[in-house]
């Protein structure tokens, strides 16, 4: 394995960073770094961030029972069925450039209100950043404060208790005092800001490559002819090392930690005292590759390069499930290319960056057996991905940080009359004709919605071309809807004559359109609208109910 897989920095200058010759004592006097500056300069980072793009994201849905026949006629058929999730992509992160180099997004973290990004150059140079992201307002994320170095490549992040720790590899020709390249350690985070009390620790090995943790104690791994060790949170002392060959990924859940080799494949350790729990093949990993694996509930999920991703019983070794690698039939690939670098868990979603192929999504039941797949239209390689539930972030090399939203509207005692309403599982452009009555419920992504007669939805609905609500035309949405993409002419139209009547959240990412006789109602008390675009509010039309306009652009 070559000096490093991933890397991150932090921005600060006169940093002190302290290892003494024992890897378990710290002095931070013992050793003075200027190589490490933090930015907190809200003009600056405002420019890293870009809302091109962002709005609805497409989503081509190949289900289990319908892949072959979609296969046969992709091509022609312009209107596919939909995917029972909706997505927004709200922002793009552009990475640091440290030295004249644009590094790469090696981790994401999220934990409440911020998400940890770590940044690295592959190959020899030590070059690194790490993000902190305020994603506290979906309609407005901003980086809220950015470390880059040229000697440490961060690529791995874990937070807890005020702290965001991390694995990383180190230039021990500047910092002299390091046994190891290899190192983990960590940094005082406040209010979105990090503090200048970076730490570090060598552990055997020439990059740390993944770090994790639960209650006092940390999880760190290095790859080749590293170590899997167990640290404790608030000194770094080593509480217990094994040494494993090869170790890509770790993660704990279920009382248990699993790490992954490429040559070894998975094994649970008893997080105690890393007895190991059991032994689970898997196929052997390209060399310096990314892999990454997630629990989900006692199943353990592993991304396997071009075999896409194995599903295994954490507790009998078990194989459960395979996930290949969807690709849209009209699309063209480099078969090298094609290869799932990373797995995450979004609810009953399970989440795939497929490198060349994109971004993949499957849902899988109680007794994890597919139902449903699909793949997010995203331009360039997806090489990292990562989720909490309600934020997907997409790595893509150079490319930038993707930022999306799950939608997931609360569900509330009005939703009670939606019950009875069917899910919408049909095509992707919907029309109501006006003498049509409709009515349905669920998180469905649309192309296309025109609406001339009675319409009801429940859930969540994105729409990503455009909607129109036609003369006479009734819409009654409860829950989230978002239209558009911005910087496009993407709009929501609401007709003369017509309804749009919303009781939730209301995302334009293009224009709203609201012609003479048009009716936008909010109902209750918590409802919200914003709008990216322009509000056309011509005379004779009417904005009533009470509603947050997070936009500022009704009148």
């Amino acid at each position: 394995m070559s000096k490093k897989l991933l890397a991150g920095s932090i921005i600060l200058s006169f940093l002190a960073i302290a290892c003494s010759d024992s890897n378990d004592d710290f002095d931070e006097n013992e050793y003075t770094q200027q190589n490490f500056e933090i930015n907190n300069d809200e003009s600056e980072l405002e420019s890293v961030l870009s809302r091109n793009g962002a709005g609805v994201l497409s989503i081509s849905s190949i289900t289990a029972s319908n892949r072959a026949s979609l296969s046969r006629q992709a091509v022609e058929d312009e209107d596919p069925q939909v995917s029972d999730i909706a997505l927004e992509q709200i922002a793009t992160v552009d990475p640091p450039v440290v030295d004249g180099t644009t590094l790469r997004a090696s981790h994401v973290k999220i934990d409440g209100n911020y998400a940890y990004v770590t940044y690295m150059m592959e190959g020899e140079a030590y070059l690194g950043g790490i993000d902190i992201i305020n994603i506290t307002d979906k309609t407005n994320p901003f980086v809220e404060s950015r470390v880059t170095s040229d000697i440490v490549d961060f690529t791995s992040a874990y937070f807890n208790n005020g702290r965001l720790y991390f694995a990383s590899a180190v230039n021990t020709d500047e910092l002299l005092n390091l046994e190891y390249r290899a190192n983990i350690g960590y940094v005082s985070v406040s209010e979105g800001n990090f503090l200048q009390d970076f730490q570090l620790k060598p552990i055997e090995g020439n990059v740390a490559v993944d770090i994790a943790g639960f209650n006092d104690r940390i999880i760190g791994v290095s790859g080749a002819t590293g170590v899997l060790g167990l640290y404790d949170a608030a000194s770094l002392e080593t509480i217990q090392e094994q040494t494993i060959p090869d170790l890509r990924s770790i993660a704990y859940g279920d009382n248990k930690i699993a790490v992954l080799s490429g040559s070894e494949g998975l094994a649970m350790y008893n997080p105690n005292d890393l007895s190991v729990l059991n032994n689970i093949s898997t196929p052997n990993l390209a060399s310096e590759s990314k892999r990454t694996i997630a629990f989900k509930d006692q199943a353990i999920l592993v991304s396997e390069g071009n075999n896409g991703v194995g599903i295994y019983d954490s507790n009998s070794g078990n194989a459960l499930q395979q996930l290949d690698i969807q690709i849209l039939p009209e699309a063209e690939y480099d078969d090298a290319d094609v290869v799932t670098n990373a797995v995450s868990i979004a609810g009953d979603f399970i989440l795939m960056a497929n490198g060349g192929a994109g971004f993949g999504i499957a849902k899988l039941d109680e007794n994890n057996t597919l139902v449903e797949e699909g793949v997010v239209d995203l331009e360039g390689s997806s090489n990292y991905i990562q989720s909490d539930g309600e934020y997907i972030f997409v790595a893509s090399g150079t490319g930038g940080l993707r930022i999306i939203k799950i939608s997931q509207p609360e569900v509330n005692e009005n939703f009670a009359e939606c019950e009875s309403y069917d899910v919408y599982t049909g095509r992707s452009n919907l029309n109501v004709n006006s003498n049509e009555v409709l009515a349905y419920r669920g998180s469905t992504t649309l192309k296309n919605l025109n609406v001339g007669g009675d319409f009801t939805f429940c859930g969540s609905i994105n729409i990503q071309n455009g909607a129109n609500i036609n003369s006479q035309g009734e819409f009654n949405m409860r829950g989230a809807m978002a239209v558009g993409t911005y910087g496009r002419n993407h709009d929501l139209n609401i007709n003369s004559g017509s309804v749009l009547r919303i009781e939730g959240s209301l995302t334009v990412y293009g224009n709203l359109n609201l012609n003479s006789g048009a009716t936008l109602e909010f109902v209750g008390e918590n409802s919200s609208i914003h709008v990216f675009g322009t509000v056309r509010q011509n005379s004779g039309s009417t904005v009533v109910g009470t509603y947050n306009d997070t936009s500022n652009k009704l009148q």
